[in-house]
């Protein structure tokens, strides 16, 4: 290993080993507690950083690249949510998500009580790694997970991309091919920052990072089986189930047909084979023991973005295609069309299961395409050193390659802001009437159906079933103003005072400002909970 790729492995081995000790620690009754947990992980990232093979040398200019990538990767993304650093992105997903971090918070420990399923639906069995990890963030910082939860996905992205880098120098690509590889990455743009400022695929973007490290951590065990390797994969693998287990697939497939393949003795196999699969199925079993049903989900459809010119471009695939043609003449870089090849596998599997239940939409297996994108960038990259990096001036075309390849994907760079659904002061406006015990009888008076379905889920509380969430899947904000001109609202209403007309400002009292939000109830009434 490479000073750089110790850096990297030991970084995110703490990032999967901080909520795999979390989870431990809760299944054992201590529930969340972080600094604990914090204390295990740095400690295994130690163990592993100490235990990997070094190198006889390391490259600086590695270290200052891959630096650097993170670094801008992450600056590029947060600016996207500067200064509130809330996450961006749109849909269901993103009030589920903080909805279970709002319970973990809440409660001091992750969901066992089966009876949730009413009040929390698929989030009271939903794998919690991210969402442990926005929550023990958040306390650690002095904050809450809210506000943590977007940080920590820019920082697993940025790594996500490092790793695509480091993967790249391992296939022996020079150093501005390489970073070519991680550029191209940008070409996709919807694909991979857009998972999360986008369609909030929250926990999807956690669990890309520790695939994509454990496809690193495969190219390294591939080209020198070790049982500290063995150990980072296992733990990059159990992370993986942890955020999302749909990714677990690629990887454990790679690994078993590269145990078959490779040259060790075969006590030297099954010990391998033990420590990258029992933590990993020791952990399914814990976690899936009484929600086998819930398993199903990968069957059913869903809201997901579709592979076209539009959103993956014609460029990478193009590149893609040559590089795995390339690739079939190098032992190392054939790992990853054999990986490229499983992605597929999985997603054509996924798309029969879900044509067989009658889904409208595969959404599973258009959802392997997010992962797709990483190895596809891998082998544009070496498509493009293949082509030009055999010339006698191969770096410098190689420095103009990647210039050329950061003004193609200008665009992404400069894209605008999403317009965010979760805003702070509603958010604290919320919080207010939460710590009144006042969370049934409020209305919303803000812009958008999605805030108002945040509000009501993930910041007051309320169930998923129940009858409101009937008038909630119905929000529209013009009839939600309509009751309180005719004082036939609710008791309380979170409002975004800036949207408030004056036939409803003329008839409420504001009982509390947060910013550009408020608590308003009607003249007269005082601040009281409901029946």
């Amino acid at each position: 290993m490479t000073l750089v790729e110790l850096i990297a492995a030991a970084l995110t081995v703490v990032l999967g080993a901080w909520p795999l000790a979390a989870y431990a620690i809760d299944a054992a009754g201590g529930g969340v507690m972080p600094a604990v947990s914090l204390i295990a992980a740095l400690g295994i990232g130690a163990l592993v950083a100490w235990r990997l093979p070094k190198a006889g040398s390391s490259s600086w200019a590695d270290v200052a690249a891959w630096i650097g990538i993170v670094v801008f990767v992450t600056a590029m993304i947060l600016r996207m949510s500067w200064p509130a650093l809330l996450p961006p992105g749109r849909g269901p997903d993103l009030t589920h998500h903080l909805l279970l971090v709002d319970y973990i918070e809440q409660q001091g420990h992750l969901v066992h009580d089966r009876a949730l399923d009413g009040a929390m639906g698929e989030m009271a069995h939903y794998t919690p790694a991210s969402h442990l990890l926005a929550v023990m963030a958040g306390k650690l910082a002095g904050t809450d997970g809210l506000r943590a939860f977007f940080p920590l996905v820019a920082l697993c992205s940025a790594l996500t991309a490092g790793f695509v880098f480091l993967i790249a120098r391992r296939l022996a690509m020079t150093l501005p091919f390489a970073l070519a590889a991680a550029i191209l990455l940008f070409l996709p743009a919807p694909y991979f920052t857009g998972a999360f400022t986008h369609d909030a695929f929250l926990a999807q973007a956690v669990a890309t990072l520790f695939a994509v490290a454990a496809w690193w951590a495969l190219t390294a065990w591939g080209s020198q089986p070790s049982d500290a390797a063995a150990w980072t994969m296992a733990v990059l693998l159990s992370a993986i189930f942890l955020s999302w287990p749909v990714y677990l697939g690629p990887a454990l497939v790679v690994f078993a047909a590269m145990l078959m393949s490779i040259d060790l003795p075969l006590p030297a196999k099954q010990r391998q084979l033990g420590i990258v699969i029992v933590p990993v199925l020791a952990l399914f079993l814990l976690h899936s023991w009484d929600r086998w049903g819930w398993m199903l989900i990968v069957r059913v459809s869903g809201a997901v973005m579709h592979p076209s010119g539009e959103t993956i471009g014609w460029a990478l695939p193009v590149l893609a295609t040559i590089g795995a043609v390339a690739a079939f003449s190098d032992t190392r870089a054939r790992l990853t069309v054999i990986l490229l090849f499983v992605i597929a596998l999985q997603a054509l599997t996924l798309f029969v299961l879900a044509e067989a239940q009658g889904a409208d939409t595969p959404y599973m297996a258009l959802k392997m395409v997010y992962l797709a994108v990483y190895p596809m960038a891998v082998l544009g990259g070496l498509a493009l050193f293949r082509l030009v990096g055999r010339s006698r001036l191969a770096d410098n075309l190689g420095w103009v390659v990647a210039a050329l390849l950061i003004l193609a994907v200008r665009p992404a760079f400069t894209a605008p802001r999403p317009v965010p659904v979760v805003d702070l002061d509603l958010y604290e406006a919320g919080k207010s009437l939460r710590a009144q015990g006042i969370t049934t009888c409020v209305d919303y008076l803000v812009n958008d159906a999605e805030t108002a379905y945040w509000l009501h889920l993930a910041v007051l509380g309320n169930p998923r079933a129940s009858e409101r969430m009937r008038e909630i899947d119905r929000y529209d904000p013009n009839a939600a103003m309509a009751p309180w001109i005719t004082a036939e609202g609710r008791t309380f209403a979170i409002a975004d005072l800036r949207l408030l007309p004056d036939e409803i400002r003329s008839r409420v009292t504001l009982t509390a400002q947060f910013g550009h939000a408020g608590v308003i109830t009607g003249r007269g009434a005082t601040m009281k909970g409901c029946d």
